[in-house]
């Protein structure tokens, strides 16, 4: 595959500078780890077989991967350790769930560190895991070292997946297409339902206040 076969929608000027290539994989794996729904993942696994097309620097997007995951891991660790378990005060309220905070710490206690080197691989509740050391004050450099493991070994997993595929263009578009409808249409779904619960609510308060 070469960059004359890529679809016109991919930003191959940015995956062809070294600086917005970093700019775009950072950006894209610290909003994916402060967002989960974000579709991160995709956007690296695409862009580096994208960048592979072009000449791109494939160092610069495990780098940049690295870093904007690692960033995402730290605030949301310090989060965890500001606010405590303020985040999660009630069962329907706060930031987080409060199910997910328990799950991942009795995870915590029956494995320990190992919750921090595989948290990258634990779907739906990766983003609990930072906080839940943080929560739990687990010490911060070995916090630091295993949450970059993790993403380490998460990245490599998909890069190699992307060196694999980089020929067969049609199926990794495929996949994009496909996943970027169901999320974008998840998305505009959840934010039209949380305007009709607002507007619902401001009814219902409006209701109650008139004489």
């Amino acid at each position: 595959m070469n960059g004359s076969e890529l679809p016109s929608w991919l930003p191959i000027w940015w995956l062809e500078s070294f600086g917005w290539t970093f700019a775009l994989f950072f950006l894209a794996a610290l909003t994916e780890m402060l967002f989960p729904p974000f579709p991160g993942d995709t956007i690296f696994f695409v862009g580096l077989i994208a960048a592979q097309a072009v000449g791109g620097s494939i160092v610069g997007a495990l780098a940049a991967t690295l870093l904007g995951g690692l960033s995402g891991f730290v605030i949301l660790y310090w989060l965890g350790r500001s606010q405590g378990r303020r985040l999660f005060r009630k069962e329907r309220s706060g930031l987080f769930a409060l199910k997910s905070l328990e799950r991942v710490e009795g995870w915590f206690r029956r494995w320990g560190g190992l919750v921090l080197l595989f948290g990258r691989f634990l779907s739906g509740v990766r983003s609990v895991v930072p906080i839940s050391a943080g929560v739990s004050a687990y010490p911060i450099p070995g916090t630091l070292i295993l949450g970059a493991l993790s993403i380490v070994l998460w990245n490599g997993i998909l890069a190699a997946l992307a060196l694999l595929l980089h020929e067969n263009w049609s199926t990794v578009s495929h996949f994009w297409n496909t996943y970027s409808f169901i999320f974008w249409t998840a998305a505009v779904v959840f934010v039209l339902i949380l305007i009709w619960r607002a507007l619902r609510r401001r009814r219902v308060s409006g209701e109650g206040t008139s004489p």
